[in-house]
């Protein structure tokens, strides 16, 4: 090999190292840190005072399940046709209901917003509680007037337990972009919103 292949083949290799260095130098853009949890610091509003996460599209149907105790299961309910996308997951592990017997469930969306009404047979002990709004979120006019924007609406929104009137938010993680997660203790009827 002669002297000038020699030089040639040693000046392409530093070129091909500076240009991986260059590229192995800089980082992609790393997407924005998930809002760790919400909801705990907003205690009990009157319902009137809560603006609620309303829906867009198919409205989802009512889902009945029957499980047997000591067995988890999961209760998903999706948004109609034509894109049939989760609305909500209710997740129960293998210790929510004692005994060994048969156990019904019923997961009830709220016409028009991001709430369920859940029945079950016999009283459970704890649940995971999952809305999923990435497709189908919908902010009323009225949240983007009192937050100033949908992005900052749904950076405040919370799970909250309606109950006479009144909603008590509980503490709500987001294990994921568009999710909204919380642990639920009882049967009833529960929203995702903020506070006016």
């Amino acid at each position: 090999m002669s002297r000038a292949s020699s030089a040639k083949r040693s000046t392409i290799l530093s070129c091909c190292i500076l240009l991986l260095a260059a590229c192995g130098g800089r980082r992609r853009a790393e997407p924005a840190p998930l809002p760790g949890q919400t909801g705990t610091t907003l205690g009990t509003l009157p319902a009137a005072s809560v603006v609620e996460l309303e829906v867009a599209g198919a409205q989802p149907s009512d889902t009945t399940v029957t499980a047997q105790a000591g067995i988890p299961r999961t209760v998903v309910v999706r948004h109609g046709f034509p894109d049939n996308a989760v609305f909500a997951e209710v997740r129960f592990d293998s210790l929510a209901f004692s005994g060994g017997s048969d156990v019904t469930i019923t997961v009830r969306p709220l016409p028009g917003l991001y709430g369920v009404t859940i029945e079950t047979s016999h009283p459970f002990a704890t649940a995971t509680l999952t809305f999923h709004y990435a497709v189908h979120f919908l902010a009323p006019a009225e949240a983007r007037v009192t937050h100033g924007s949908n992005i900052a609406f749904e950076r405040t929104l919370a799970i909250g337990r309606l109950d006479a009137e009144q909603v008590t938010f509980i503490t709500s993680h987001r294990p994921a972009t568009d999710l909204l997660r919380a642990e639920i203790t009882q049967s009833g009827t529960y929203l995702v919103g903020a506070p006016r």
